[in-house]
């Protein structure tokens, strides 16, 4: 810790350490990195102290923690899916296209393999030009013509809010998790979406649910 001004103040890699240990659990510990790298905040080289207490909450959300991730509620979908469902860690707003190129949308979280989109609806998000986020109007109207594009692609959207991710966690769990089954049945040959490229598809290319196109994330130094 260093003062400037006579105000205490400390880095934002120790900061982060010290949000990373003393969280109320692991996804806001994983809600709080995020956040830090969201903002820009020069975070990647965190020291951890072996034996501190919640040392071992620390290192498991280093290896949890995304860039690029829009809201804090997006980070808990994110946490509710991997730590509570046990499935694998999905993209986080990565771009999605069609065969031909074209952009279909930037979903929150998709699930390669399942061809599962994920989509939290809340009141404001990082750089949103909306004062109303998903509640306005014409964002409104923007969220269903894009969903309608992912499902006429072949993908399968489940949306979400603060209440469901909070009151109404299990149904959510369950819908997620119906979703999801559905999504891995599907027939794949009539899936018309692809991940991170904007070149011309053949029909026969699909996307791979092993590419690695996930953000870097922190580094931890010893």
């Amino acid at each position: 810790m260093s003062t400037r001004a006579g105000i205490p103040w400390t880095s934002p890699a120790r900061t982060a350490s010290d949000l990373l240990h003393t969280a109320t659990d692991l996804t806001e510990a994983v809600v709080a990195l995020d956040a830090m790298l969201a903002a820009g905040l020069p975070v990647r080289d965190l020291s951890l102290t072996p034996g501190r207490r919640g040392a071992r909450q620390a290192r498991e959300a280093l290896t949890l923690a995304r860039a690029g991730v829009a809201s804090t509620w997006e980070s808990r979908l994110r946490m509710l899916y991997v730590l509570e469902l046990g499935l694998p860690m999905p993209l986080v707003n990565h771009p999605v296209y069609d065969l031909d190129g074209r952009l279909l949308g930037v979903p929150d979280l998709l699930d390669v393999e399942a061809g599962l989109v994920l989509e939290f609806d809340g009141s404001r998000w990082s750089g949103s030009p909306v004062a109303g986020g998903h509640r306005d109007r014409d964002q409104h109207r923007a969220d269903n013509v894009r969903e309608e594009l992912f499902e006429r692609a072949g993908l399968t959207v489940v949306r979400a809010d603060g209440r469901d991710v909070g009151y109404y966690r299990r149904r959510l769990m369950a819908r997620v998790g119906a979703a999801r089954s559905d999504g891995l049945k599907r027939d794949r040959s009539r899936d018309r979406w692809v991940v991170g490229t904007s070149r011309r598809l053949s029909r026969f290319e699909r996307p791979n649910s092993r590419d690695s196109l996930l953000p870097g994330r922190p580094r931890l130094t010893s």
